[in-house]
């Protein structure tokens, strides 16, 4: 019973150390050790007995009345237990035995504001109770109150362990507070044998970062949770996050030889073969997935997605092409045809493809900035601004302002003109909308740059390098604006990092620079929603 185990270490559960054992011919010297002895082998009918007249011999017995309110809460009589525990406060309020029991009553009747003032009344008492540390724990983590929580759980002792459910709740506050080493020490007493627990630890640890952790609990988990196939899906997801891809690929194979290979296996080894350099693995992945799921648009756009990273538009073609008789009102797939052409310099052909796409699906955001990419490489500037700017009122997201400033940028507005700083506010919209969004920090710090607004230019620019420590252009123009500000020395720095980069992408390609943010923008603006881990909370 969870009552029993709960008030382990407690005055009654060393009394119930000392029962006799099962086989002993009497229960006990007392009427008082006979009930002792019944509540200790779960018999509480008959211990109840026992305590009946214990207290009608001596009815203040505290001990006899904490006793009487475990043994009835035992027997399923809750609120029969909480008037005895009563009962033994209202003799002696100091008694936090029974304070404690009545708490915890209170807590698994799902009266968690009652229980809360119980336990803390138990700490006035006895400050170092671990029960009443963990339950208060488990109060405060349940309002969401994780700080809170994890004060109380690292007073708990161990007894955290005594249910997998209340490590886990621990091991998510550590999490919380940052303190992954020390959450993977606590999610480690989560016994081999609970498959559900160690999977919702993976879950935790996936959720917080810590992928390879994350991956190893996983691995794990596929011995005995009931999904043992959502587990090995997750440890390679898991493993591709943490960059041990070969590791990835072998899990995959593991599930494929258990007879367990959907689609969206395939789908998820085609990265783990790309991430590892074997593109032609990558490519047999996809395909397979094609083949497994022919209506799933987004194997079809991964498939093609590799040929544009790797120059092989012409493969990417023939695939979209299949994937579009499959699907011919598919909005991504044309989308994706006018990328591939666009790669080879088709942008009047590519031009068709992006509206196709925009009357399929007039609401999506993605489309423009395909469009705004075509009007502005085939010397459409004009055009690109007075589509655009119509849809700025209309829509929240970061793609349309930022392909919009970038029109009016190459329309060749002055720094300082009323055009420069419409495209300003549109850069602050389109990072208010996506904050992680490193080409719309870079545009906006260049531009601010122009303006001699260099201290600005830096933040922007600076947050651009961190969010991708690739992007060339960004760290190109941070070095002006340090050479701009006197730091010779930081400016000499970043050029040393340009100047390791490919010539093409030192800053000194604006049409390589945009096709580049437009793949990003179709990459994560087609990608289908994340798997989400059965059993996450």
């Amino acid at each position: 019973m969870r009552i029993l185990r709960a008030i382990a270490g407690s005055f009654v559960a060393l009394l119930l150390l000392r029962a006799p054992a099962a086989g002993a011919a009497e229960c006990g010297a007392t009427t008082y050790d006979c009930a002792v002895f019944h509540v200790g082998r779960h018999e509480f009918a008959a211990a109840i007995g026992y305590l009946d007249r214990q207290l009608a011999a001596a009815p203040r017995d505290l001990k006899a009345l904490n006793l009487l309110g475990i043994a009835l809460t035992g027997a399923g009589k809750r609120e029969a237990a909480n008037e005895r525990f009563r009962a033994a406060l209202a003799i002696d309020p100091a008694f936090y035995a029974a304070r404690k029991n009545l708490a915890i009553n209170e807590y698994d009747a799902g009266r968690h504001a009652a229980a809360r003032g119980l336990f803390e009344q138990v700490l006035e008492l006895a400050p170092a109770d671990e029960i009443a540390h963990l339950y208060l724990a488990e109060v405060h983590y349940g309002a969401q109150r994780r700080a809170a929580a994890l004060a109380h759980y690292e007073k708990s002792g161990t007894r955290f362990a005594q249910d997998p459910r209340w490590t886990l709740h621990y091991g998510r506050s550590l999490l919380g507070a940052g303190r992954t080493k020390e959450a993977v020490a606590v999610l480690d007493r989560i016994p081999e044998a609970d498959g559900a627990g160690l999977f919702e630890a993976g879950v935790a640890l996936g959720q917080a970062g810590a992928h390879a952790e994350a991956a190893r609990f996983f691995g794990a988990a596929r011995k005995s949770y009931k999904d043992a196939y959502a587990a090995g899906f997750n440890e390679a997801l898991m493993r591709i996050e943490a960059g041990d891809n070969e590791g990835a690929i072998r899990v995959v194979q593991e599930l494929i030889a258990e007879g367990k290979a959907p689609a969206e296996l395939y789908n998820l080894v085609s990265r783990a073969y790309a991430g590892a350099g074997r593109i032609q693995g990558a490519y047999d992945a996809l395909r397979q997935a094609t083949r497994l799921e022919p209506k799933a648009p987004e194997n079809y756009v991964d498939l093609a997605m590799i040929c544009v990273e790797h120059g092989n538009f012409d493969l990417g073609l023939e695939i979209v092409d299949i994937g579009l008789r499959q699907l011919p009102n598919s909005w991504v797939l044309y989308l994706q045809r006018g990328v591939l052409l666009a790669m080879k310099g088709l942008m009047s052909e590519a031009e068709k493809e992006f509206d196709s796409a925009r009357r399929l699906a007039p609401d999506q955001a993605v489309p423009y900035a395909a469009l705004g990419m075509a009007w502005i490489q085939s010397s459409q500037t004009e055009k690109a601004v007075a589509v655009l700017r119509g849809e700025l009122t209309r829509r929240k997201d970061h793609v349309v302002p930022y392909i919009f400033a970038v029109a009016v940028v190459r329309s060749g507005a002055e720094p300082t003109s009323p055009a420069a700083t419409e495209a300003v506010e549109a850069l602050r919209a389109s990072i208010r909308a996506n904050p992680k969004f490193a080409p719309a920090r870079a545009e906006l710090g260049r531009l601010l740059l122009k303006r001699d607004t260099v201290d600005l230019a830096i933040r922007e620019l600076e947050k651009a390098a961190e969010l991708d420590p690739e992007h060339t252009p960004a760290l190109y123009a941070l070095a002006q604006a340090y050479r701009k500000k006197g730091d010779v020395a930081r400016a000499q720095e970043m050029l040393a990092r340009v100047s390791k980069m490919n010539a093409q992408e030192r800053g000194d390609d604006p049409d390589g620079e945009l096709k580049r943010a437009v793949i990003r923008i179709v990459r994560e603006g087609t990608a289908p929603p994340p798997r989400k881990p059965p059993g996450e909370e």
